[in-house]
């Protein structure tokens, strides 16, 4: 069984992940809801104005009164900006599984902060939530995403067609990836 905690704030070397606060709306507008290359898989268009951020944002600061809402925002300590997210969701108790996915501003891609933040995550998981499985998956156009499932121990499972109601464009073969909780202690 899933042991709901909700967010938690959380430190690695380089990064503060914690729950989002009204002022990230600037950030997040600048960061990364506005550019397209962010948004390129996800079934949002980029937003054309900072209200439609203020609105996301609030809706997902609104998600918090939920204990099993799991979802932080990525904050680089050497700018102490916003930069991007993370979050768990897909909970399956029959399974105790849970997936992870995340996004970033395209400034700092190739940098291994979505992979640093990912282990947090992943660690968060099996160690907090008690989770027994963590799956995630990737658009096949977006192999970049992959190579940070391989470097948290996530193995390949499958390649599938995904039919996305509503969002043709992102519509598509994905990857998917997994860890389960005794493999990642191995790695430990």
């Amino acid at each position: 069984m899933i042991n709901h905690i909700g967010t938690q704030p959380i430190e690695t070397t380089r990064l503060t992940l914690r729950k989002y606060e009204t002022t990230d709306a600037d950030d997040m507008f600048s960061n990364w809801v506005t550019d397209p290359e962010v948004s390129r898989f996800w079934g949002w268009e980029p937003h054309k104005n900072i209200n439609e951020t203020k609105t996301l944002l609030y809706g997902w600061i609104e998600d918090y009164k939920k204990q099993d809402t799991y979802h932080w925002v990525i904050v680089f300590k050497n700018v102490m900006q916003a930069i991007g997210y993370i979050y768990l969701n897909e909970f399956e108790n029959t399974d105790d599984s849970m997936a992870v996915h995340y996004a970033l501003s395209r400034k700092y891609w190739n940098k291994g902060i979505i992979t640093e933040a990912c282990n947090r995550i992943i660690n968060f998981a099996f160690s907090n939530l008690h989770v027994k499985r963590i799956h995630s998956r990737h658009h096949i156009d977006n192999p970049a995403s992959g190579q940070v499932m391989k470097k948290c121990g996530m193995r390949y499972i499958k390649t599938e067609h995904r039919q996305i109601p509503d969002c043709e464009e992102i519509s598509g073969n994905y990857c998917y990836y997994e860890i389960e909780a005794d493999d990642y202690k191995r790695m430990l």
